[in-house]
């Protein structure tokens, strides 16, 4: 077995190997040779066995979890590996194997055929797939449609949850409540093992652990699932066979399993985040007194450290990719957690009975979106948008390691920091890239002006970003006009259409910028040299007329001219 003393070098190699631009054969073959060098005897066998079978596996197929919707040319599939554009139609369960060509978008990773392709049926999977889609439509239709979280916490099955509900999640803080992950895993194991309280602790994990692993396609194959199933395991079976080990560098241990088999694990967030996550958790609390000599308030005080812990160690994440905080979230999550394991519960037991629990499932749903709510109006003051840029978040990781090395745990709280480091945002007026839908956002000194009409997923995922590389949430004035959805991040004074310096379809002697929300509406009688025009695509061309569809990216303009944003 590897060597506790030997744990850190092996994580740091494979990171270090995960972070070289190498080809798949390069990143197997170095995999190969650090397996070699950190095991020994059988367990070498098997972890290059395991190696080879699922690196290869990773590499060259994946595994259909469900349908997703058509377009004029694919079926779009939800797999294992992102989303998969086919020319045939599929099921869930199916295992398709060949070359393959991926893309990453902003949505996630798209997966196109490059070749040959070979399609089989993993039976037992394929049927637990179909049984979570039968068993997820049962459950929400017969909650007569109000089943939509709980379904998504236990199912793992968003389709049925309102777009709106997702965002307050978000804005609160907790939206890492609602991925499947350890809290799940812990409280199906946890009831499994109460309910066989009269067997030997070591017959519970192993009747157990079928459950385990059945788990992670009933979930459909969700990463975190995966990585909490994975340290269960490894922590049941240095159980079962008394072997003593450290929980961290289990955690090390397992992340750097995960690095030799995938070579682009590290550019998944999802596993950032629950790796990063578990292993602060870990490392906050380990040392800690045992249960008996934590105090009569350890029921609040200790998911507060864990959240605390959590915070900390999956914020510059967080911020980094997504650029939004709420220094609540802390708070929030030990408010909210009892409601949402009490939901998980009566889920679970919804499955076995429906017709005594679908009642109070109902209810107790209907309580937790209030509380949702609750702490939604009490604690957006604490939100933040704010995308810290490469270079800090580069550098907060590396301080952070170096806390953890020197064992200054306390120090770690500097992060929680991050959030209100000032950005420089000098004036202009800031557009994203967006084709259905228009938008800007205006600065002028501390003067903040927004403007966005179209639709949800341009807001969320094109306009939201540039609102949070800017560090704003809080507008002046503005008008914000979403055809299929609502606003949860952005608050705005002056809810108004007029703009200082700038006329959104329309003409005013007092306004530089015309701003243009329809193409091809800038014409000879319409069109004077004392202001600047702002449209996606017009026939006309003029200096002071800026077509937007000429820019790749985010621009801003301003009295010197236009500059594309990275």
């Amino acid at each position: 077995m590897i060597k506790n003393k030997k744990v850190e070098l092996f994580f740091v190699s494979a990171l270090l190997l995960n972070l070289l631009p190498l080809s798949a054969t390069a990143h197997l073959l170095t995999s190969f040779m650090l397996a070699l060098l950190f095991f020994k005897g059988r367990v070498r066998v098997v972890v290059l066995i395991f190696i080879i079978f699922f690196g290869l596996a990773e590499k060259y197929s994946f595994i259909v979890v469900e349908h997703m919707f058509d377009t004029k040319a694919s079926y779009v599939y939800e797999t294992t590996a992102g989303t998969y554009f086919s020319d045939v139609k599929l099921e869930a369960g199916d295992v398709i194997a060949g070359k393959f060509v991926r893309k990453m978008t902003k949505y996630g990773i798209n997966i196109y055929s490059s070749g040959n392709k070979y399609r089989f049926r993993l039976p037992l999977v394929s049927d637990l797939l179909y049984s979570r889609k039968n068993l997820s439509e049962k459950l929400y239709y017969s909650s007569g449609l109000k089943a939509g979280l709980t379904n998504a916490l236990v199912m793992g099955d968003k389709n049925f949850l309102p777009d709106t509900l997702v965002d307050k999640f978000t804005v609160t803080g907790l939206n890492h409540l609602l991925a499947i992950s350890g809290l799940h895993v812990g409280i199906i194991l946890g009831g499994i093992l109460w309910l066989l309280s009269f067997l030997h602790i070591k017959l519970r994990f192993l009747i157990s652990l079928p459950f385990l692993i059945l788990l992670v396609p009933f979930t459909g194959f969700k990463i975190t699932v995966i990585r909490a199933v994975l340290f269960a395991l490894i922590v049941m079976t240095a159980y079962f066979f008394d072997v003593k080990t450290d929980l961290k560098k289990m955690i090390l241990f397992a992340a750097g399993i995960f690095m030799l088999i995938n070579p682009e694990i590290t550019n998944d967030i999802s596993f950032l985040l629950s790796f990063s996550a578990v292993f602060g958790i870990v490392y906050f609390l380990r040392n800690r007194k045992e249960n008996a000599d934590r105090g009569r308030f350890s029921w609040f005080t200790e998911p507060a450290k864990a959240g605390v812990a959590a915070t900390v160690f999956t914020s510059p994440f967080i911020l980094y990719y997504f650029g939004n905080f709420n220094y609540m979230s802390v708070l929030n999550t030990v408010v909210m957690l009892p409601f949402i394991s009490v939901l998980i519960i009566l889920g679970l037991g919804c499955l076995v009975n429906p017709a005594i629990l679908i009642n109070p499932l109902v209810v107790f749903e209907n309580l937790t979106k209030d509380v949702l709510n609750l702490l939604y109006e009490w604690t957006y003051s604490f939100f933040v948008l704010n995308k810290i840029d490469y270079n800090i978040f580069v550098t907060v990781i590396i301080l952070m390691l170096l806390i953890v090395l020197l064992k200054r745990r306390i120090l770690l709280l500097f992060v929680l920091l991050i959030p209100v480091i000032p950005q420089k945002n000098p004036d202009g007026i800031y557009i994203p890239k967006m084709i259905r839908s228009k938008g800007f956002i205006h600065i002028d000194g501390n003067k903040k002006e927004i403007f966005y009409k179209g639709w949800y997923s341009d807001f969320k995922y094109s306009f939201l970003p540039l609102a949070a590389e800017l560090s704003v949430e809080n507008f002046e004035s503005g008008d914000i006009n979403i055809y299929d959805g609502k606003n949860m991040y952005i608050k705005i004074q002056n809810k108004t259409k007029k703009f200082s310096n700038i006329c959104v379809n329309k003409v005013s002697p007092e306004c530089r910028y015309i701003f243009k929300t329809r193409s091809n509406t800038v014409n000879k009688k319409d069109y004077s040299k004392k202001h600047t025009y702002l449209i996606y695509k017009n026939h006309l061309e003029k200096g002071n007329i800026i077509q937007l569809s000429r820019y790749k990216d985010t621009i801003k303009v301003f009295k010197g001219g236009v500059v594309l944003i990275d």
